[in-house]
């Protein structure tokens, strides 16, 4: 007579079992593409020879919006905080935003 409420109950413990190797799976992925994401950022920078400080100023411009005047030639103004702290001159910010792909093609094949 409860056979079939004995079987639900085994049906929902398989359930969340599966459901728990679901997460642990998500978890492990979500953790792979994060470091694989953070590889590929590290790797972008030391290929363009960036010191740190020029990466947080790079960042700063972008955040401020004002990165765009910067990959199109126009002088880009750098705030007094930046300035105070010495951060970076705008002469060291000579970044090579005209990558060429099959350089680093020729390097995966290598």
């Amino acid at each position: 007579m409860y056979e079939r409420i004995d079987r639900l109950r085994e049906d929902l413990e398989r359930a969340r079992k599966r459901r728990a190797e679901a997460e642990a799976r998500v978890r492990l992925c979500e953790s792979k593409l994060k470091e694989a994401e953070n590889n590929q950022i590290i790797a972008e920078v030391a290929k363009r020879k960036l010191r740190p400080e020029q990466v947080a100023q790079l960042l700063a411009l972008a955040t401020d919006g004002q990165l765009e005047a910067l990959l199109s030639g126009k002088p880009v103004e750098v705030s007094a905080k930046d300035s105070s702290a010495d951060l970076l001159e705008k002469e060291s910010l000579e970044v090579d935003f005209d990558y060429d792909e099959s350089e680093e093609n020729e390097d995966d094949e290598n």
